[in-house]
């Protein structure tokens, strides 16, 4: 009786599917990738309360640095460089679109007290009422 030899089979590692990976990949990525509407860098106040709150998603931000430039973010656009007479008509504008927004607001702890109370009485002019202060949480010892 003659035995047949077998042929052997070459390994190999099946690619077909390798772009389909690298493309869900990319797509996690994409999906899971937060996205800061406000890259200013201020030296925030420190707080002393126990209690915190976290900054709701699409809040709206109006930034004060310590030289008093001010700018402002509706929560899903970058913030960009506004006058202060300009915070009455964006905020107003915010609240038409969605009247229970928060508006936080981020000031530097070397700020004058003048501009932040200009923007608090532009934003209370315009019918802001949520409305939050970014701190920083005091370290206890």
């Amino acid at each position: 009786m003659k035995v047949k030899k077998t042929k052997s089979l070459e390994a190999n590692i099946p690619t077909a599917s390798m772009a389909d990976i690298a493309f869900l990949l990319i797509v996690f990525f994409m999906i899971s990738t937060v996205f800061q509407v406000d890259k200013t860098s201020v030296a925030l106040p420190t707080s002393h309360a126990d209690t915190r709150h976290e900054v709701v998603k699409e809040s709206a931000f109006v930034i004060i640095t310590k030289d008093g430039t001010i700018k402002a973010s509706d929560g899903v656009e970058d913030s960009q460089l506004v006058n202060i007479e300009d915070i009455q008509i964006l905020a107003a504008s915010w609240m038409q679109k969605r009247p229970s927004q928060p508006v936080v607001i981020k000031a530097d702890g070397d700020a004058r007290f003048s501009h932040v109370d200009k923007v608090l009485k532009h934003l209370r002019d315009a019918g802001v009422v949520n409305l939050k202060f970014l701190t920083e949480q005091a370290k206890s010892d």
